[in-house]
């Protein structure tokens, strides 16, 4: 038989736990709705905050790789829209070069044939020097990634270690002006020098190159130029040759240049002859090929980047759903906890009233 006490009131003291777990329980369910979250602080759950943690970070490491994925994508890009155009211009030099070797056109039309194809060449010079991406030059061939042969990296994983790294290569980079195309980085040329003088017209790889020869040095006489299939070339009556003094403002801008290999130093030296013409699209071809690679290379990493983005969207997409089924609430069962606890608060409130009142009977007793 319960007894009653005045100092001592045990059914107080129950509603009053009840009422503080009810309470404790409503404000929990009401903090689980009002942040999405089922883990708000560690004591929610401590093995599954960790290991929460450790998933948003590997979530918002995707989301950079996917970010930088898509600066190399842009990247490419970039560089593939200004090949396109020195392809494009490469092109009608080459048309123009045909025709030049027709051998059917007078002085003033081989003058507006070596205009047209110099300021060509000039135009495809400026795109590759002003090309740039987020300071990288990307054509002209100043860039670390080129001179260093090491080229772009780009992270596409949030881990360290090579193999989540795309490494764009080197060649895509370098030099894509005219003196590089045709001299420098042409793996056909004998002399892959840019140096005043240099014997850009020589190459190794069996095309006679005898009347550029003959054209650039001035050879006459007995030393006239003689080619493969016997024809001799003299052009010292047209009075050019690389030993002498020429100065050149290739730049239309008096900047003045003794350069054989330079832009106007060629173009005097081609556009005068049909020999000579005929000779230089060997070279035209090289530079076209070397551009079209590149494009053909841009366009391989371009697909492998896209795939790199496809790839991190599924693992990041992956964490995401884990982290959610860990840290995320259940809205019904939250829901339903938070009635629960409201329901349970408010009658531990009433019993609790009615508890207090219960010593007051000891009064009917004295």
């Amino acid at each position: 038989m319960a007894s009653i006490t005045i100092n001592t009131n045990i059914a107080s003291l129950t509603a009053q736990h009840n009422l503080a777990v009810a309470t404790s329980g409503m404000n929990t369910a009401m903090e689980r709705l009002t942040t999405g979250y089922r883990i708000n602080s560690g004591k929610d759950d401590a093995a599954g905050s960790a290991v929460s943690t450790l998933m948003e970070a590997q979530i918002s490491g995707y989301d950079v790789a996917e970010s930088n994925a898509q600066m190399g994508l842009s990247l490419l890009d970039t560089a593939e829209g200004v090949l396109n155009i020195v392809g494009d211009y490469l092109q009608r030099i080459r048309d123009l070069t045909e025709q030049a070797a027709n051998g059917t056109y007078g002085t003033s039309s081989m003058t507006a044939i070596k205009t047209e194809v110099q300021q060509r060449m000039e135009e495809i010079n400026r795109l590759c020097t002003v090309i740039d991406f987020n300071g990288i030059q990307l054509l002209d061939g100043t860039s670390t990634a080129a001179t260093s042969k090491n080229g772009v990296n780009l992270q596409v994983s949030n881990n360290s270690g090579k193999n989540n790294v795309i490494n764009l290569k080197y060649s895509i980079f370098e030099a894509a002006t005219i003196t590089a195309l045709l001299i420098s980085g042409n793996s056909h040329a004998a002399n892959q020098s840019a140096a005043a003088n240099t014997a850009w017209y020589a190459r190794n790889d069996g095309n006679d190159t005898s009347a550029l020869k003959a054209r650039i040095e001035g050879l006459t006489g007995e030393q006239a130029v003689k080619s493969t299939d016997g024809r001799i070339y003299d052009y010292v009556a047209k009075g050019y040759k690389a030993i002498k003094t020429e100065t050149y403002d290739w730049k239309d801008d008096r900047t003045v240049s003794t350069n054989m290999s330079c832009i106007t130093a060629i173009c005097d030296a081609v556009y005068t002859d049909d020999a000579t013409a005929r000779e230089f699209l060997s070279f035209i071809d090289d530079a076209i090929e070397n551009v079209s690679s590149r494009t053909a290379l841009i366009g391989a990493y371009m697909n492998r980047v896209e795939s790199a983005v496809d790839a991190i969207s599924v693992q990041k997409e992956n964490i995401v759903s884990a982290n959610s089924s860990i840290k995320d609430a259940d809205v019904a069962t939250e829901s339903s906890n938070y009635i629960k606890y409201q329901i349970l608060q408010q009658s531990s409130a009433t019993l609790l009233s009615t508890a207090n009142q219960t010593p007051s009977i000891a009064l009917n007793l004295i």
